[in-house]
């Protein structure tokens, strides 16, 4: 449905530039569901994308939609459609799931999940946006979300702004969905998995350039969108000879994910940089162990639950795959449990304290959204 001034909104959730997989996609449904019973609320996404929640969803074109092929066309085009088109959007406060801003919008909080395209950009015109635009859009806006105390530190450092004007709302790890089951015997390799494993920034490279780690006990799924990342890893895989040990997945439906966490020996995350990270905190869910690089963030969101890996350094990659074979099963229960504290009611809380230090609202009244 077209969105109209004849239909404008109180609180406009702009999810324009999600896709229909991946984290930002996650976690606007979760922030959706956290408000969805305030009144005149909405949510833009793209057409195609179909969140699974009570309000009403309006839809941009679908060339808009995040997508595991990098293009410098498609940040120019959202720029464009948002001037000309999103005009008509214009809702008393728009609240963006993402670090989409809509230009000359003052009521406006922004989410920036983290500071990845900064540091490791994906082409000049993201980097632009990074380094130039997106600065000054923040010091505009009413307030920001993030997902995690490190990325919240690393938005202050980086963009220096005001700590108090970042407020932290977690992702949702979805442990009705994502749960332990029986494992049985099977005649089939062990095999270790990576999910979400379509930017270069996630360092599956490192993985597979340290095969003689694992390739003797393990083979290795890659669940990845289609793109140039993923064409990368193949070609990497052929370079190194090893692609009898290494299968790609993409596509993957939400089922299929949750046996593939639950069958494999271990979830592998060695991410250079993260806002969150839900991959890890889904295989603890579903009772396995996880091995992620050792960084600031690893710490604050799985604890001392994870075997951890300096990057670069071969010895400390063989030494965590000597280790999984001794990975306890009180080490694996405590997985769980950290798992199912980032629940939907911890989200809601998060939320509710910041809307109500930014806006001065709270999600949980009944009353209509009333002007600040």
């Amino acid at each position: 449905m077209k969105y109209t001034r004849s239909n404008r909104s109180r609180l406009l959730i702009n999810a324009a530039r999600i896709g229909d997989v991946g984290g930002l996609r996650a976690f606007t449904e979760a922030l959706t569901r956290c408000i969805e019973d305030y009144p005149g609320v909405s949510v833009v996404v793209p057409s195609g994308v179909t969140l699974r929640v009570n309000i009403k969803q309006e839809e941009v074109p679908s060339w808009l939609a995040s997508s595991t092929r990098v293009s410098p066309l498609r940040p120019i085009l959202w720029g464009l459609y948002s001037l000309i088109d999103l005009r008509t959007m214009r809702a008393e406060r728009i609240l963006a799931s993402t670090h989409h801003v809509l230009p000359l919008h003052k009521q406006q909080i922004v989410t920036v999940h983290d500071v990845r395209p900064y540091y490791y950009p994906d082409n000049p015109v993201q980097a632009f946006y990074w380094r130039t635009f997106l600065p000054k859009a923040l010091k505009k806006c009413n307030g920001i979300l993030t997902v995690s105390e490190t990325s919240k530190g690393l938005l202050s450092k980086v963009y220096g702004i005001n700590p108090e004007r970042i407020h932290v709302v977690p992702n949702v790890v979805d442990t009705t969905y994502f749960f332990p089951a029986r494992r049985t015997a099977s005649t089939c390799k062990p095999f270790l998995l990576t999910v979400g494993s379509s930017w270069k920034h996630k360092n599956i490279t490192e993985l597979l350039e340290m095969h003689r780690c694992w390739i003797s006990k393990y083979q290795l799924k890659i669940v990845a969108g289609e793109g140039q990342y993923s064409e990368l890893l193949r070609q990497l895989a052929m370079k190194l000879r090893i692609t009898d040990h290494v299968q790609f997945l993409s596509g993957v439906p939400l089922d299929e994910l949750r046996t593939l966490y639950q069958k494999c020996e271990a979830l592998v995350f060695p991410s250079l940089i993260e806002g969150f990270g839900l991959p890890p905190l889904e295989a603890m869910a579903c009772g396995r162990p996880v091995i992620v690089s050792d960084t600031q963030l690893s710490h604050e969101l799985y604890g001392d639950i994870p075997l951890f890996v300096r990057l670069r350094s071969a010895e400390s990659w063989c030494a965590a795959f000597d280790a999984l074979p001794y990975y306890s099963q009180e080490r694996i229960d405590r997985g769980i449990s950290v798992a199912q504290s980032y629940s939907p009611q911890r989200m809601r809380y998060a939320l509710q304290v910041a809307l109500a230090k930014i806006w001065g609202i709270g999600i949980q009244e009944k009353s209509a959204i009333s002007h600040s």
